[in-house]
């Protein structure tokens, strides 16, 4: 019995959802196509005292909706509030959207997943349940795979939710940081607080594509 009245909540928690993103859709269609990075923070900033609202709302559909990458999101979020309200904001973003996309895809199956990522969902192998946390943390801390369509194919899989969104929330940290600090400077672009970050993302940049490499490599020689 209590089971059956958790899976009626999950289902109206997700139609509530879903029809909330096709109103905003529906209403806010002809503009889509127009939006920028720019256009995005002017948005955000109209609404004042409401701003950081406003952009955990815009960040959390954003999986749906594709308005912007994650780290465009989080940069814009640096290019608006100071540097330690950014990446609280943007952990809170990322929390909204990566929940958003893992249960959507959990209840909605792979055929809305691939609806939504043009036919491009990624397949997760079975030691993601086993070893949930380890994988998603190494997964979020690796440039090689994108952040929303790890979301949904996470969300396909056994994986616990817990293990999904502690692994994303610490696999996510360190470039959230960065995003944010880069976003703070981008009218400074020749200063040390705008290069040390672009210096260490491009590091972990290089070390996760050779890391993903190696691991390739010896699965083919297997």
């Amino acid at each position: 019995m209590r089971n059956s009245k958790e899976s009626i909540f999950k289902c109206l928690i997700v139609f509530f959802l879903v029809f909330t993103i096709i109103f905003i859709l529906y209403k806010y269609k002809g503009s889509l196509y127009r939006i920028s990075m720019d256009s995005i923070r002017s948005y955000i900033q109209s609404y004042g005292k409401f701003s950081d609202i406003i952009f955990i709302l815009i960040y959390t559909i954003r999986p749906v909706v594709i308005i912007l990458p994650a780290s465009l999101m989080s940069i814009i979020a640096g290019s608006i509030f100071n540097s330690y309200m950014a990446l609280l904001l943007s952990m809170i973003g990322c929390f909204g959207s990566a929940t958003l996309a893992f249960f959507l895809s959990r209840f909605l199956g792979r055929s809305f997943v691939n609806k939504i990522l043009k036919g491009k969902a990624l397949t997760l192998n079975d030691n993601i349940e086993k070893y949930g946390f380890r994988i998603m943390t190494a997964m979020r801390l690796s440039f090689v795979f994108p952040y929303d369509p790890l979301s949904y194919a996470a969300g396909l899989t056994k994986i616990k939710y817990r293990d999904f969104i502690f692994g994303t929330l610490v696999g996510i940290l360190p470039e959230m940081v960065t995003y944010s600090l880069i976003g703070g400077n981008l009218t400074k672009p020749f200063s040390f607080k705008f290069i040390l970050p672009i210096i260490v993302l491009f590091i972990i940049a290089c070390i996760s594509i050779y890391m993903h490499k190696k691991k390739s490599k010896d699965t083919n020689n297997l």
